[in-house]
């Protein structure tokens, strides 16, 4: 924000022309007074708002009192300005007022809306006791129909024997070639069994609810009786009161009270006995009705299995003879025999005119013959090395004389190209000189010389400053939700406030997930949303060092090229730039491998001190460097850039190293199929330090919550099982990260657990730590996951880990179907 500085003015040195400039500020000062009036009115009307008995009367004649007053003064036109500035202030705050007013009655609203769900809860409720009552009625009507189920589950074992009798039946079909009835026929017992399964599950539920409202009964039942004790109590005292009266009547009432106490005791043991009875035989009838649900079903799906390998073999038989019938041109048996008939007999009449004929003759010939080839064959080889050696000789004199005309005429064509490259030589020398001249006059960082010099870059604008956490982060949603032009972005609050934490936890975000979810828009939406600038770099393939990242020094031309990257660095600690949150997005990261390219960026985000985060761009200070670059080679990493780098994993890119991954926040992005309705909001650029300072107060709120959670986790069971079996422990880094990720994410409106969950998630259960492992059996991650949950229950944390147990349930499953 610009700074009025007033030159101040003894009024013994006023100009000549002064009074006419104050003739004309006094005919400026008499459009002020309706311009005051409304202000003050403006005023009142807020105070008035608020509830304060407060009503600033301002009449015309005061205001003209203290106009003529002001005209007199040099510096009226000051004084009018800051009337003016005070008039739009109580116009601003008077259209505040009422938007505070239009808040409160959508509040109220919301507000009467929930009284109202709360009482239809309440009458729901009220209505559900009822159902409850007329249940508790037909409670020995229940108790009878668990000796009906037990009827119906015989009828639907004959019915079993049944179907593996029509079962074995259809095996024989099969065998006699019926194969596509057979399999029609396992479809069809496939189904009975799957509803088998149905039925029987609905049974347990339907048994479980049985027992539970047994056991409510029951409840019911030691309170009526606790109430009949209480009243033979309170008779008991009523006699003892009329023992002076009638003394004879007072042992004949305790003998009756002891036996009715005696009455009510045997009752009480009854009940007892009931209740253990009932609950015995409910637990014996669901142990039975399982077992035999489970015995029948090991015995459905094994004749399944054997029904099925028995179709399976002679669909192949079938096959293998449809084959056989093709390869013989599917002719009949009959006709088969004939034809070999034929053919056996063929063959016997060429051996007989074969013994009859003149072979021997024919045989010594063919010998004859074989010798003279041989013969020859051995001439032809001892003349052939002669004959290779005389081509031999022939074609090295051929070549020696060739070479010796080739040099003659290259030897004259270098002597004509020597003459030709002196002179040109004598000339580049010339140019180079001149280029070399030219460019040590030069500064060696051009693009980041400008920013030190041009006013887009050097002058401040006001900011805003970051409000309460958990409406930041509602208001964030629906910022990104409009940050992009023609299309619009929704993400769930939950991923900004992982957003939010993550920004307070690290300055290296790894965004992951499918194709199409996001992962970029949310980055560039981000930096929008909070008035900041959003670098796109696109990673290549190929690269390898920080070079490809931020340019090259170029020692012939003392000039630096400088990429984007570079001159966002530096554009982010420019006077315009240097208290806005700004992005630099890593498209496609791990195209490349970031232990690589961005080493030098992992180490230096390592370092506690800010001011140490420094990149070496060359080994000497470069001439005429951009004024912020320490000792005119060095430039820092600022904290008000975060880098995020998109990632997806597929065949053409590299997995992330576990020194990345522990050094950044990484975020899971699904597929959003959820919309909300925006809320419109006027553009507005958020204080980094105002951001960094909303963070650091979250984190002593809640730092001695978290600092107890982490002192839980360390000496949980959970623990020591990451260290036994899966050799994993925490260091200092995570437990300095979470000092910073959950009381933010707490501060967002979010749970402890929630946070401690996506830690959990994001560092331990990931890829190739606690999951994804071959070393690691199936039991010891099932017992890691219980040792989870009983972390959870110990700790009363508000949620369920939902992301770490899927990993877990997953891997589990991965185990246990062996790919």
């Amino acid at each position: 924000m610009a700074k009025k500085n007033g030159n101040k003015r003894n009024p013994s040195q006023v100009a000549p022309g002064a009074p006419a400039a104050i003739s004309r500020q006094a005919a400026s000062l008499e459009k002020l007074g309706p311009i005051w009036s409304a202000s003050f009115e403006n005023a009142s009307k807020i105070y008035q708002a608020t509830g304060s008995n407060i009503d600033i009367d301002v009449d015309k004649e005061s205001v003209d009192k203290v106009l003529d007053s002001l005209r007199k003064i040099e510096e009226s036109a000051t004084v009018a300005r800051w009337i003016e500035r005070f008039a739009e202030v109580c116009k601003e705050l008077s259209k505040y007022q009422d938007k505070l007013n239009e808040e409160y009655l959508q509040r109220w609203d919301q507000a009467s809306k929930l009284g109202e769900e709360n009482d239809a809860e309440n009458k729901r409720l009220q209505d559900e006791a009822e159902r409850i009552e007329a249940d508790r009625a037909a409670l020995e009507q229940r108790i009878n129909d668990v000796d009906n189920v037990a009827l119906e589950l015989a009828n639907k074992k004959n019915e079993l024997l049944i179907m593996e009798r029509s079962l074995r039946q259809r095996e024989a079909n099969a065998e006699a070639g019926f194969a596509e009835e057979n399999e029609k026929s396992l479809r069809q017992l496939e189904e009975q069994q799957r509803q088998l399964t149905i039925q029987r599950e609905s049974d347990i539920e339907d048994f479980q609810n049985r027992k539970k409202a047994l056991a409510e009964e029951i409840r019911q039942a030691e309170r009526q009786l606790n109430e009949i004790k209480h009243s033979c109590s309170e008779a008991e005292a009523e006699r003892i009161k009329l023992l002076d009266e009638k003394e004879d009547e007072l042992r004949q009432e305790k003998a009756r009270l002891s036996r009715d106490r005696t009455r009510l005791n045997r009752e009480w043991s009854e009940l007892k006995t009931e209740q253990t009875e009932l609950e015995e035989r409910v637990t014996e009838e669901m142990e039975a009705e399982r077992s035999g649900f489970a015995l029948e079903l090991a015995k459905v799906s094994g004749q399944r299995e054997k029904a099925w390998e028995k179709a399976q073999e002679l669909q192949e038989r079938l096959y293998e003879l449809q084959e056989l019938g093709a390869a013989l041109g599917n002719r009949s048996p009959v006709e088969l025999l004939e034809t070999l008939e034929k053919l056996t007999a063929e063959n016997r009449d060429l051996k007989r005119q074969l013994e009859v004929s003149d072979t021997s003759e024919l045989q010594r010939d063919n010998q004859t013959l074989r010798d003279k080839v041989s013969d020859l064959e051995r001439d032809i080889a001892a003349l052939r090395p002669e004959l290779d050696e005389a081509r031999r000789e022939l074609s090295v004199k051929r070549v020696a004389a060739t070479e010796l005309e080739a040099i003659a005429r290259e030897k004259r064509v270098l002597e004509s190209h020597k003459n030709t490259l002196a002179v040109h030589i004598d000339d580049l020398e010339t140019r180079i000189d001149q280029l070399t001249n030219a460019q040590k006059a030069k500064t060696a960082f051009p693009a980041m010389s400008i920013m030190d010099t041009d006013k887009a870059f050097q002058a401040s604008i006001e900011l805003e400053h970051v409000p309460n956490l958990k409406f930041f982060a509602e208001e964030l949603q629906h910022r990104i939700a409009r940050a992009e032009k023609n299309v619009e972005l929704f993400y769930p609050i939950e991923d900004i406030r992982l957003l939010l934490g993550g920004l307070a936890m690290s300055q290296l975000h790894v965004f992951q997930g499918i194709s199409g979810t996001g992962k970029t828009s949310l980055a560039k939406a981000f930096a929008k949303a909070m008035g900041g600038f959003c670098q796109d770099i696109a990673v290549q393939a190929g690269w390898r060092d920080r070079d490809d990242l931020l340019g090259h020094f170029n020692a012939f031309e003392r000039r630096f090229y400088e990429k984007d990257c570079l001159q966002a660095l530096y554009k982010a600690q420019t006077p315009r730039w240097q208290d806005s949150c700004n992005v630099i997005l890593l498209d496609e990261m791990n195209l490349s491998r970031p232990e690589q390219y961005f080493a030098e960026f992992l180490s230096a985000l390592e370092k506690n001190n800010p001011a140490e985060r420094l990149i070496s761009l060359s080994e000497t200070a470069l001439p005429g460097a951009p004024r912020m670059l320490m000792d005119g080679r060095q430039i820092l990493v600022p904290n008000n850039v975060w880098f995020i780098g998109t990632a997806n994993h597929d065949e053409t890119t590299n997995e992330l190293a576990d020194k990345t991954y522990d050094r950044s926040h990484v975020m899971t992005l699904p597929k959003q199929e959820h919309s909300f309705e925006i809320r419109d909001y006027q553009p507005a650029s958020y204080s980094f330090r105002s951001l960094q300072t909303a963070f650091d107060n979250a984190c002593k709120e809640h730092a001695s919550s978290v600092k107890n959670l982490l002192g839980k986790l360390t000496g949980n069971e959970f623990t020591r099982q990451l260290e036994n079996d899966f050799g994993l422990g925490w260091g200092n880094r995570f437990e300095k990260q979470a000092l910073r990720f959950v009381p933010v994410m707490m501060a967002s409106g979010a749970t402890r657990g929630e946070a401690l969950d996506h830690l959990l998630a994001s560092r331990i259960m990931r890829q190739g730590k606690v999951t994804g492992r071959f070393d690691v059996s199936a039991d010891s991650v099932r017992k890691l996951m219980d040792s989870l949950e009983a972390f959870w229950n110990y700790s009363s944390l508000e949620s369920v880990p939902v992301t770490s147990l899927e990993l877990l349930e997953k891997d589990i499953k991965r185990k246990e179907g062996g790919f």
